[in-house]
């Protein structure tokens, strides 16, 4: 069965620039708007965490206006701060809560408690930071300290999340702090700040962030579409013929859209349509995708860091690339809110593509002609890796779903509606 793609999709808004969004209204002074709120669990987690600590808000559909503490007021919350499966709402969250007035108790399910939180936890310590972990992991206690001091942070895993905790800690501490990277990942949270009036700078691999000296300035936003979310149907489109799909408001932040670029070189079309800006907080535009015939490529480290959660979907393309694709720097999916890396291997192996892992890299031939398995592999409870196999699956000419994992509800719950709208079989 042949599937084509046509149509016309705004996609929920970017839940990286959400939790973001939402953190920084929490201790602006006054009123933050944010439109085009995505549903779905982990954003939730971050909202629930918030009122936990004193935070009001009021929402209406993908409308919330966040009540700002004026700075760092927190609330003792009666309970520990359940952070759910949420990796994003705990690394922001450290950063922010990392100069508490009272001790606290952060906790996650058994999927979350298994993600290494020494990454964040060990740069917050130089910076005073009191945190006590599990091995590593979640739960994680915090203690109050006197005051947080500016440190120069070395980092050497990419990871904007780290980044973006460390910069919500430099806001309290006494002195300037800075973060310096391999690669330069995204940069949503340096944005964000500068839009809320923060001494924030970036040169070269470093950012740079001085004290608060005044109560940040509350965020207007109408958030773009979330790239992420945007790279399901990127890449299906540009894998079923004949297909010609357009993307709304979408996120073309240059720190997210690597998979366009890696995806152009192997021979992927495009076209940005109109690239609206006027009081955006992000760059945002029309994306139109168009089915495309792809050679191999090479994907470095570099920028496998920056596309990090597109990885699964692009060895997808890989394997319909003529030529032999590699794609470095995949351990670091190892480490996701499940093992992404063994998990995509088992998917495409078990549609009949070839994915051998040589040290830290993947290699995939192509092109190879897809088969929908009368039996899928067992799949941790990873949203990504559920809609990898539905990706995989009407590449495979397997019949529409009319029926998504629930898992998938954490990032998408319009997925069902989606594919039966702009999803055709021949």
């Amino acid at each position: 069965m042949d599937h084509t793609i046509q149509g016309s999709l705004r996609l929920p808004g970017d839940k990286s620039i959400a939790h973001r969004a939402l953190m920084i209204g929490a201790i602006a002074q006054g009123d933050t708007t944010i439109d085009h709120l995505p549903d779905g669990g982990d954003v939730e987690t971050t909202i629930d965490v918030l009122v936990a600590l004193g935070v009001t808000s009021e929402r209406s559909g993908q409308h919330i206006t966040v009540h700002g503490l004026g700075g760092f007021h927190w609330q003792t919350p009666a309970n520990a701060l359940a952070m759910n499966n949420s990796g994003t709402t705990t690394r922001l969250m450290l950063g922010l809560l990392a100069c508490p007035p009272a001790p606290l108790l952060l906790t996650g399910d058994a999927s979350l408690s298994q993600r290494p939180m020494a990454r964040i936890t060990d740069p917050l310590r130089l910076m005073g930071a009191q945190m006590a972990t599990t091995e590593g992991h979640l739960p994680i206690r915090i203690h109050p300290v006197r005051t947080l001091h500016g440190a120069d942070i070395q980092l050497t895993v990419a990871s904007a999340q780290v980044k973006s905790g460390i910069l919500f800690a430099g806001l309290q501490a006494t002195g300037d702090t800075t973060v310096t990277g391999p690669v330069h990942t995204r940069d949503h949270t340096e944005r964000l700040l500068q839009k809320a009036g923060a001494d924030i700078s970036r040169t070269g691999l470093t950012v740079h962030i001085k004290p608060l000296q005044a109560p940040l300035q509350p965020l207007q936003i109408d958030l773009a579409s979330d790239f992420s979310t945007a790279a399901f149907w990127i890449v299906l489109a540009t894998l079923l013929s004949d297909s010609q799909l357009q993307l709304p408001g979408l996120s073309l932040n240059p720190t997210r859209t690597t998979l366009l670029d890696i995806l152009v070189r192997m021979n992927g079309d495009f076209q940005v349509v109109d690239f609206p800006q006027a009081a955006a907080a992000e760059p945002m535009g029309t994306l139109q995708v168009n089915s495309a015939k792809l050679t191999s490529t090479t994907v470095d480290a570099a920028e496998s860091a920056r596309a990090i959660d597109e990885l699964p979907l692009l060895a997808l393309a890989a394997t319909q690339a003529a030529g032999r694709t590699v794609i470095h720097h995949i351990d670091e999916l190892a480490v996701k809110e499940s093992d992404r890396r063994a998990a995509t291997e088992s998917i495409l192996r078990s549609c009949g593509a070839t994915i051998d892992r040589q040290g830290d890299s993947w290699v995939v031939p192509g092109p190879v002609a897809l088969h929908a398995p009368d039996q899928w592999p067992d799949l941790p409870a990873d949203h990504r890796m559920a809609m990898l196999q539905i990706a995989a699956a009407l590449v495979a000419g397997a019949p529409v779903p009319t029926t998504v994992p629930p898992v998938v509800a954490v990032s998408y719950p319009e997925l069902t509606y989606d594919l039966t709208k702009l999803v055709t079989s021949r």
